[in-house]
């Protein structure tokens, strides 16, 4: 009877074996290790807790509906893919969960703004910064390396001086740019004022109108800070308080500066700071970009708020 032939130990086989069962228990640990990072999500837990919360305020047959998974909002007509939605399962539901929910299920509060920029046409990022597309609540907030939107929080508003309500204004002012003035963006309206007030465009270029003695501000929210000398801005080295401080002691922040010392109040400064930095290269189709007559008309004082001529007089 004739003996199975063994491999030598000189064969690839033998030789081999060693390296491929390594290899074996790597590939099956790296595989175990994809699977637990896909159920092992920050969002996971959201995505349990929702559908026992829709249960509870009467919308079961929604709940049993719901497919765990990463959600996202898609506008490629301005650029969006914002996965906020699958920890802020909640932003829509306003008319049936509580405002009194715990983030990041707590709905978005409803009103006559998100009438107007539903979040299937904005979604979320124009209004709120961060990073859209991120899965994880600091590469969403906070984003990556080189990231420099950040998610708007009353935070960084604060740090800035400002109210959450303030900063927002400033990414609303994407779309209405040419608007005179617009309704809700009180901070921003002053700066438009300013900047004619000031005359600034007898220096500065925007948008191919003005003079060339300063800098063209067209797209100034778009400058890297990293070409800014910081060295003399007191407090924080931000490029919000760089440009805050240099309309109130422009020679200070730049000694070489042609600009002069407006010895601007705060307020003013971080108006002006507000407009200028919401002055980007965005991309917005047309049926984005609201008509300035509209704007206008809506700041006009109603018959309800307009003294009338026969009204008496209150001394």
């Amino acid at each position: 009877m004739e003996q199975p032939l063994k491999p030598s130990p000189d064969s690839y086989e033998a030789r081999d074996f060693g390296w491929l069962v390594a290899m074996s228990l790597l590939f099956f640990g790296l595989v175990a290790i994809g699977f637990w990072r896909e159920y092992r999500t920050e969002w996971g837990p959201y995505q349990h807790e929702f559908p026992e919360i829709l249960g509870h305020y009467g919308k079961g047959e929604e709940a049993r509906k719901f497919i765990p998974g990463i959600k996202q909002i898609w506008i490629p007509q301005i650029a969006v893919t914002d996965r906020c939605i699958t920890c802020h399962l909640g932003y829509d539901w306003s008319a049936i969960l509580p405002p009194s929910l715990a983030q990041p299920l707590t709905p978005h509060p409803a009103g006559d703004l998100i009438a107007k920029h539903p979040f299937e046409k904005f979604g979320c990022t124009p209004c709120h910064g961060g990073q859209g597309w991120a899965t994880t609540v600091n590469a969403a907030h906070i984003g990556g390396p080189g990231w420099i939107d950040p998610m708007l929080t009353p935070a960084l508003a604060a740090s800035q001086g400002l109210t959450m309500d303030q900063m927002m204004q400033m990414r609303c002012n994407f779309c209405h740019r040419h608007d005179e003035a617009t309704p809700g963006m009180d901070v921003i309206n002053r700066g438009k004022t300013l900047l004619r007030k000031r005359k600034c465009i007898l220096c500065h270029s925007i948008e191919g109108r003005g003079g060339n003695t300063g800098p063209e501000l067209t797209y100034e929210g778009d400058s890297n800070p990293e070409l800014y000398d910081f060295s003399r801005v007191a407090g924080q080295k931000t490029f919000f308080n760089w440009n805050v401080q240099h309309l109130m002691h422009a020679s200070r922040i730049t000694p070489t500066t042609q600009m002069p010392d407006y010895n601007m109040p705060i307020d003013d400064a971080r108006a002006l700071t507000l407009l200028i930095l919401s002055w980007r290269r965005q991309s917005f189709p047309p049926e984005y970009i609201p008509a300035p007559s509209e704007a206008a008309a809506a700041m006009q004082p109603t018959p309800a708020t307009t003294p009338s001529a026969n009204a008496p007089e209150h001394h």
